[in-house]
């Protein structure tokens, strides 16, 4: 049988994890006990730490999608402004050039950061204009709300992001942990199917008789050691299980 190539990721360490546990449910694990019972353990710490990745991973995924959200209303809340302005008789080319600000889409094309304060600095200049009308005044209003909804969408992502990867890293950690326990378990069941073997082949002793003109079988007859292994419960079942993970 070929050895599995277990990968570094965290599905394919647990899946991986997952099967040879329930294969060892299922043989005779007595001689790999101690270091089975130490990869389970692994194998537990690392779910748990994988569990915390995803839900952190959860929570600023909803945070950005809240700030997507909250940032599509305030691009229709900019473009209604610059609609209301060229009610107001200002410039369709860029209704916001009295103001002393870019056009609507090169506004709506800035950084995050910089599409906010450029938002401020618009509102805050119409909203010293008394000449304007009322609907347009409204609409300078709106789009201060919701240039302020934004920033309130803003202020937990660098926190939950932070999250993120302290948990990603502590999963790493455990990670390793999971591999070494992984390969001790593996030292461990390659000797133990080896002396199963040799057991079946030798007798309990592990002393092999040796002879120069041993007795030729009886015709049909199955090979000693064949005979041997089927009188030795899970004498390689563990070898198939663990072993070539």
């Amino acid at each position: 049988m070929a050895t599995m190539k277990i990968g570094k990721g965290p599905g394919v360490r647990l899946g991986a994890g997952a099967s040879i546990l329930a294969a060892a449910k299922a043989i005779d694990t007595r001689l790999v006990k101690a270091r089975l019972a130490a990869f389970e353990r692994a194998h537990g710490a690392y779910g748990a730490a994988q569990r915390k990745v995803d839900a952190a991973e959860g929570q600023l995924s909803a945070a950005q999608s809240r700030l997507s959200e909250r940032g599509a209303v305030q691009d229709e809340a900019v473009e209604t402004l610059a609609r209301a302005l060229v009610a107001d008789g200002q410039p369709r080319v860029n209704p916001f050039a009295t103001f002393g600000a870019s056009a609507p889409t090169a506004i709506m094309r800035l950084p995050i950061m910089e599409e906010t304060k450029a938002i401020h600095a618009l509102v805050a200049a119409v909203q010293r204009n008394k000449k304007l009308s009322k609907p347009t005044l409204q609409a300078a209003q709106a789009l201060d709300k919701a240039v302020h909804a934004v920033e309130q969408a803003l202020q937990p992502l660098d926190a939950l992001d932070a999250a993120v990867r302290a948990a990603r890293h502590t999963r790493d950690a455990i990670g390793q942990t999971w591999d070494t326990a992984l390969a001790a378990l593996k030292r461990g069941a390659r000797p133990a199917s080896y002396d199963r073997s040799r057991t079946a082949c030798t007798g309990a002793s592990g002393v092999g008789r040796i002879s120069i003109n041993p007795p030729r079988p009886a015709a049909g007859a199955p090979p000693r050691c064949a005979r041997s292994a089927g009188s030795v419960p899970g004498a390689t079942s563990h070898v198939a299980a663990l072993v070539h993970w």
